[in-house]
């Protein structure tokens, strides 16, 4: 398999690490392992990337800036913010080791530049090959019933409406009818996130673009495909403008994105709404993920949390190995090591004292 490793050097104010130090690290595990990619980001600091860069392409790996898009970003460059659809600001966050979860409209035309302008003010001479955009998305339920059911402002009104959705319809649709407005086989609740998944789809595609006209290979984080699409997320239409993209398979993630955390928060904010079974995120379940990321059209590399924190990520080696084992065997051509590999055990890589490059070996 080959792989892609990932990086969090810090969020805007403090590094996480020194080059140094990451350079120890890639040069114990890059000899022993098939590496295409380094995601690194988004600490703004040059300097910290250009002798990592510089290893990298010494042994032909490219290095990609992680780079957020709709979160993260509002402190940098001026962006407008999302509102609900009703018009009210959203206002429920999750902050976590220098990331917040705050999220701005989609469609606004500056908030579609900030990650460019973004990459020109701090990365542009860093020497990355590729960027990897993550929240490239709406608010989830980690934002309520209301990041969902959002972004409500003018811009994003027009688009709805451009897609045949009258958001003053369906927020008195939600009124009405209360939880059961997110029954698995609600038309309303259809109808409104088949709209936001073009809509999205159009704005990131813009994003694409642009980075694309600089040169760049792009990579796209990606929720689950049970998860997505309450987020925006059409990943069959996200993948026409990708060069890769990497769905967040995490079963052991207690926090945004972790599967088993995001489906948890439908029944905690709408507990009358039926149609969602409880679920177990074993190996069958992850076969299935998997199932529906076949015919996409373009690479597909898998993210598997391969750090480990007490707090939200408890992973443990025989995990890895597990869901590695599992792509391994449904034909993935490979996966992305998420989503910090300095923070991930020697006991957790995929390799063995043989050398092997076949996982199901280990």
């Amino acid at each position: 398999m080959k792989y892609i490793l990932q990086i969090f050097t810090g969020g805007w104010n403090e590094p996480n690490y020194t080059a140094e130090k990451i350079l120890e690290r890639l040069k114990m595990l890059i000899p022993r392992m098939d590496v295409e990619k380094v995601i690194l980001g988004w600490y703004p600091d040059e300097s910290l990337y250009r002798p990592i860069g510089e290893y990298l392409r010494e042994n032909g790996i490219d290095m990609v800036l992680w780079l957020p898009v709709f979160s993260e970003l509002q402190d940098r460059v001026p962006m407008k913010a999302a509102v609900d659809i009703w018009g009210r600001a959203l206002t429920k966050t999750v902050e976590q080791q220098g990331e917040n979860f705050a999220f701005s409209c989609p469609t606004e035309p500056c908030n579609l530049q900030a990650a460019v302008d973004v990459y020109e003010m701090f990365f542009s001479r860093a020497g990355f090959s590729g960027v990897f955009l993550d929240r490239v998305r709406t608010q989830s339920f980690v934002g309520g019933v209301e990041g969902v059911l959002s972004c409500g402002c003018d811009s994003c009104r027009r688009a709805y409406l451009r897609h045949g959705v009258d958001l003053e319809k369906i927020a008195r649709a939600y009124d009405l009818e209360g939880d059961r407005f997110f029954d698995a086989d609600s038309e309303s609740l259809q109808r409104f996130l088949n709209a936001k998944q073009q809509i999205l789809t159009e704005s990131v595609s813009e994003i694409c673009r642009a980075f694309k006209a600089r040169d760049l290979k792009v990579g796209l984080d990606v929720f689950a495909p049970l998860m997505s699409p309450f987020v925006g997320q059409s990943l069959s239409l996200l993948a026409e403008e990708a060069d890769f993209i990497k769905p967040m398979l995490y079963r052991r993630t207690f926090a945004p994105a972790g599967i088993g955390y995001e489906y948890g928060l439908i029944k905690q904010c709408a507990p009358n709404a039926v149609g969602y079974p409880d679920i177990v995120t074993d190996t069958a379940f992850l076969k299935k993920e998997l199932d529906a990321l076949r015919s996409l059209p373009c690479a597909v590399y898998p993210g598997i949390e391969i750090n480990r924190r007490e707090d939200i990520a408890p992973t443990d080696p025989e995990y890895v190995r597990e869901s590695l084992r599992t792509l391994f065997d449904s034909g993935i051509e490979g996966a992305v090591l998420s989503w910090d590999v300095m923070l991930a055990p020697d006991a957790h890589f995929p390799f063995s004292d043989r050398e092997t490059d076949d996982v199901r070996a280990l």
